[in-house]
């Protein structure tokens, strides 16, 4: 027999914000390398453009000293002359200069302009009008030597993970007042569903919970006022038709003592039925209004054999053999009241529909107390199942009773935070089970009870 839980845990604020924040963050990331990438690809030109004015005033003297020696002695110069420069200097034939730039660059070149070729940060320029090129570079080359602070990829990656902070740290203070907001409605809601109809949220911190949680509130409010005047107008409901009933009771016992023929016998039966399937429906009524009021359940440990066998001779003298198979760990810890209310209403609905034999077996499994009634009779229908445990709720019409014993055996699992099963029986009919906690907060267990 599998059992859920009955109510799952809200995530932590930690949790949303790893499943939402990272995509974000993702996102981002990848937004500001494509941003980054493009503002790259647009300062690429204004790059070469500064590079070759900044390189203009080198290359003007280097022209001019050229141009005061020999042509046989330029690479002696040359030698002499990147001695004395803070980056690499060569003379290098024309022809193999402008293979080193792109076919746009050549024509600048044979002119005498001064070129940049990016790639290995290398200025290039034609001495004169003769046929040798004058080549400065790498450029970066006089810079000192770099650490890995100084890399371009340690830059982008620190940039980015300054970007990351930046984001990240609003986003989790944004994340965690909403967690927070949002898990304390939550908590007001479960709280009014274990009956506390007082509770209210408090005052949301973040703007777009507030008007949920004020619109929360005035539901509660409303819904506080419409089950208050309801549970009102049940108790004096039952209150006053108490009173008529005793007084046709009385009534009834003055008929039986004249003298009555057969028709009149039979009618004054039938009207003592109808006033005890009356005062059957305003009791049921007075215990399901008082197990609604109950906000808190008072615990007690005892045995539960005891209590079946309590329970089953309240019944006495039975029509029908009831077998009892429980657990020998016997003691519990339960509202006594309400789990025999719940004993008493199962083996009700058993005796009603059971043909040869019903069975009540219990089981105790990681904290956890499995009551169930079984029984041989025609079953209840898997599309039914969850409404045979709503008030007032009959499948059978003809049948005695008025829909209020299974939706009491509900109400009882509720206020221990427990649930009830509907299934089949091995005996051929309809098994019910209820599920409640020893203690506050068990989890059930995940394997069969």
């Amino acid at each position: 027999m599998g059992m859920k839980h009955p109510s799952s845990p809200m995530r932590g604020h930690a949790f949303h914000f790893l499943r939402y924040g990272i995509g974000f963050l993702t996102a981002h990331l990848l937004l500001i390398v494509l941003g980054l990438w493009a503002w790259d690809a647009l300062l690429e030109d204004r790059t070469e453009a500064s590079l070759q004015a900044e390189m203009r005033g080198p290359h003007a003297m280097l022209q001019h000293r050229f141009a005061e020696t020999p042509p046989a002695q330029w690479p002696a110069l040359a030698q002499q002359l990147d001695s004395d420069f803070a980056y690499p200097l060569q003379l290098m034939p024309l022809t193999e200069a402008a293979a080193i730039l792109p076919a746009k660059q050549r024509k600048g070149l044979l002119n005498g302009h001064v070129q940049i070729e990016l790639d290995s940060m290398r200025s290039l320029q034609r001495v004169g009008n003769s046929g040798s090129a004058l080549i400065l570079g790498p450029l970066d080359q006089a810079l000192p030597e770099e650490g890995w602070q100084d890399s371009e990829a340690s830059g982008v990656a620190i940039i980015l993970l300054i970007l990351m902070v930046a984001v990240a740290l609003p986003m989790y203070v944004m994340v965690y007042r909403l967690w927070r907001d949002v898990s304390q409605l939550a908590q007001t809601a479960r709280r009014m569903r274990d009956g506390q109809l007082d509770s209210r949220a408090p005052r949301a911190g973040t703007a777009l919970v507030r008007p949920l949680a004020k619109a929360f509130n005035h539901m509660a409010e409303q819904l506080q006022l419409l089950l208050d005047s309801q549970r009102v107008l049940a108790q004096a409901v039952a209150h006053e038709v108490r009173t008529p009933l005793a007084r046709m009771r009385f009534g009834l016992a003055d008929l039986e003592d004249t003298g009555l023929d057969d028709a009149q016998r039979d009618a004054l039966s039938g009207l003592r039925i109808d006033i005890d399937r009356l005062q059957h429906l305003t009791d049921a009524g007075v215990e399901y209004a008082a197990l609604g009021r109950c906000h808190q359940v008072t615990r007690q440990r005892l045995q539960l054999a005891a209590l079946v066998r309590g329970v089953v001779e309240q019944f006495a003298p039975l029509t029908i053999p009831v077998q009892q198979d429980l657990s020998p760990a016997g003691l519990v810890n339960v509202n006594r009241h309400m789990l025999e209310l719940a004993l008493r209403n199962l083996l009700g609905n058993a005796l009603r529909y059971a043909r040869r034999q019903i069975r009540i077996v219990s089981t105790l499994n990681e904290g956890w107390l499995c009551l169930q009634v079984e029984d041989d009779g025609p079953g209840i229908a898997v599309e039914l199942r969850s409404q045979v445990l709503q008030p007032y709720v009959r499948l059978d019409l003809a049948s005695p009773g008025f829909g209020l014993g299974l939706a009491l055996v509900q109400v009882v699992a509720d206020k221990h935070r427990g649930q009830v099963e509907v299934a089949d029986s091995v005996l051929g009919g309809a098994c019910i089970r209820l599920l409640l906690p020893m203690e506050s907060g068990v989890p059930p267990p995940a394997d069969n009870v």
